[in-house]
């Protein structure tokens, strides 16, 4: 979907197709999660755009899933979104505060096993792929603006002029 036009109903139910995937959840996993309250052939017609979804249930959902209605419904600002941004941790500083909190051991954690995996081992500084914001952001149970709001925060970033 381009980010300056209108978007369709069916970019509207691919986006609710994708969340209810990237939760891991199938039509009969949402039915069981909510006691019924969303059968999963009502999600699975909202997804198809057999059925119309109205504001209230889709404010319901977004709940449901534990997300901005925005996000469910593929609306989200688009031009503020952090792809193809350059991030750089400050590994140091990763390594200084991660004895301070979960959110801090879990980037600890996850910033290791980025290392390894690339076979990267400066020890100074990393730089995070679109991917790698948005794995953090699940570890994190944040939304990547979330995330990347919290590292500025904690001053975890390495900021390019």
């Amino acid at each position: 979907m381009n980010p300056l036009t209108e978007p369709s109903i069916e970019d509207i139910a691919a986006s609710l197709r994708a969340i209810r995937k990237q939760k891991g959840m199938t039509l009969k996993d949402v039915e069981i999660a909510s006691n019924g309250r969303w059968k999963a052939v009502v999600i699975g017609s909202y997804e198809r755009c057999d059925r119309a979804l109205s504001l209230k249930k889709a404010i319901n959902l977004a709940a449901f899933y534990q997300m901005p209605l925005d996000q469910l419904l593929g609306l989200e600002n688009r031009e503020s979104a952090p792809m193809n941004r350059k991030i750089t941790l400050d590994l140091r500083r990763v390594r200084e505060s991660s004895t301070t909190g979960n959110n801090f051991q879990f980037l600890a954690t996850f910033t290791n096993l980025l290392c390894a995996k690339r076979r990267d081992w400066n020890g100074e500084v990393l730089s995070l792929r679109d991917t790698d914001l948005t794995t953090l952001a699940l570890l994190l149970t944040l939304d990547e603006s979330a995330t990347l709001e919290w590292l500025n925060s904690e001053k975890l970033m390495l900021l390019k002029n």
